[in-house]
């Protein structure tokens, strides 16, 4: 592996360090010692101290090897803090993040030894394919879990091939009769900020998973510094738009539901997509921020406009704010504040994995469901935590995956989606469906009894003006 001839290199070097200097001192001290008329105890001095130093020095460089390590112990490929320093120097290269996703089941299931050989054959699959296909030894780093940093020298059209045949060739297949599931990112080195690539790599690698492994990725490329710096700006000077979407409600042929679109646009007026400031604005804390601005802009908006308040106002929160106490108490300030009643106003949320928690985050919802805010659960049969929470959290709405609406012909989605909604009926749930695009779904979907129907065959999504004028004569 490039790592292990690197490290060789290193261990040579500091070798070489090492003895000549003491090789220079001791000749030094004999040239000393013997080549002038000194007493015989001088001389013993002289070598006595000469024989400390040179200990000193060899302990000094022993431990700077110890700082200077070049290889992780357990891959053998090179260890994040060499790499990272050792990207500094690559820009105009292409960075690719590859990633074992189920390792952490790995360890769980099989054992933190085996997952360790897991790893290390890894790692000699990375080297061993990308020197077959380029001819020639890669730099490969550890990042941290299974998640593995390769460099790659060309032009990323030409690579990109390269990198689904890895794919292809690897993703759910298995090392020691144990599966792996692997996926990847990959970005150009174009700026010192080594940190910063990496980032924008995990927002890609994380939040478009499907589209990452299949190279559709479609998102603007941005310098992460700046973007970060937008992205600050806009939540500190509130400068968020918002757009309704009515929802109809199918038994009553009213829209008494909207669900409110947060759209945020950067200086030069181009829309930036959730799937690019959300996981920014995860990684720099401003979660609460973030929900906190949404929900003043939803309120003044609705204040200063006079849109009407009977009707139900859905909006997403992230879990993470609303199992903050401190975001509880300045979230229900800013609807105390206003007056308004807080019954129309439903807090949807939606959440990857469950939270292991649930009595306590139970517990949290009950608060927000005892000063009158309805819940909902977005993305609802996606392969998320809302059929898991659905058990024991309570709801008013449940919004469900927009793979039911696109699947719909499916026999299976539908007998599933017919299931779920009698089920919600029974428990009192209402069931929103989504996505519906063309007038023969939408009579599909009122046939099988859902409450709540929202789409482009429905209504878009308006400005506020808009949907003022929309909604004034059918509510």
């Amino acid at each position: 592996m490039y790592s292990v001839k690197e490290d060789i290199k290193q261990k040579i070097f500091l070798t070489l360090r090492t003895t000549l200097p003491v090789v220079v001192l001791m000749v030094l001290l004999a040239f000393v010692a013997f080549m002038e008329n000194r007493s015989l105890l001088f001389n013993i001095f002289i070598f006595v101290m000469g024989i400390f130093a040179s200990i000193y020095f060899i302990f000094y460089m022993f431990f700077s090897n110890v700082r200077e390590k070049v290889i992780d112990d357990i891959t053998l490929a090179f260890n994040r803090k060499y790499f990272l320093n050792f990207l500094k120097k690559q820009k105009g290269k292409l960075l690719v993040l590859i990633s074992i996703d189920n390792i952490q089941e790995i360890n769980e299931r099989y054992g933190i030894e085996n997952g360790d050989k897991i790893l290390k054959e890894f790692a000699k699959i990375i080297d061993r394919f990308f020197f077959e296909k380029l001819g020639k030894e890669v730099p490969i780093g550890r990042l941290k879990g299974g998640e593995f940093l390769v460099l790659l020298d060309g032009d990323e059209d030409r690579l990109k091939p390269v990198l689904d045949e890895f794919l292809k060739r690897y993703d759910n297949t298995f090392i020691d009769n144990i599966e792996i599931k692997i996926s990847y990112a990959i970005s150009k080195i174009d700026s010192d900020n080594v940190k910063a690539i990496i980032d924008r790599l995990y927002e890609e690698l994380y939040y478009c998973k499907e589209e990452c492994k299949e190279n559709r990725l479609s998102k603007k490329k941005r310098e992460n510094g700046d973007f970060d710096t937008v992205i600050r700006e806009i939540i500190e000077k509130e400068k968020i738009n918002l757009l309704f979407q009515p929802t109809l409600n199918v038994k009553s042929g009213k829209f008494d539901l909207v669900e409110i679109i947060v759209k945020l646009v950067d200086g030069d007026g181009s829309l930036i997509h959730p799937s690019q400031y959300i996981p920014v604005i995860n990684r720099l804390g401003l979660e609460n921020e973030f929900d906190l601005v949404v929900a003043k802009k939803l309120i003044k908006t609705i204040l200063e406009y006079k849109l009407p308040l009977n009707i139900f106002y859905t909006f997403n929160i992230s879990p993470y704010s609303i199992r903050n106490r401190n975001f509880y108490q300045s979230f229900l300030e800013i609807f105390k504040q206003s007056n308004v009643d807080k019954s129309r106003f439903v807090i949807e949320l939606f959440e990857n994995k469950i939270y292991k928690d649930i009595k306590f985050y139970k517990k949290i919802l009950q608060r927000y469901k005892s000063e009158g805010f309805k819940l909902a659960f977005d993305n609802f049969g996606a392969c998320n935590a809302s059929i898991e929470y659905i058990k024991e959290i309570d709801v008013d709405f449940v919004h469900f995956d927009k793979f039911f609406t696109k699947n719909i012909d499916n026999m299976k989605y539908r007998l599933l989606l017919i299931s779920w909604v009698g089920l919600f009926k029974k428990l009192g749930i209402k069931s929103v469906i989504k996505f519906i695009d063309d007038e023969q779904k939408k009579e599909l979907f009122i046939s099988l009894g859902v409450d709540y129907i929202q789409g482009f065959a429905i209504a878009r999504p308006m400005e506020r003006d808009e949907f003022k004028e929309f909604i004034k004569d059918k509510i």
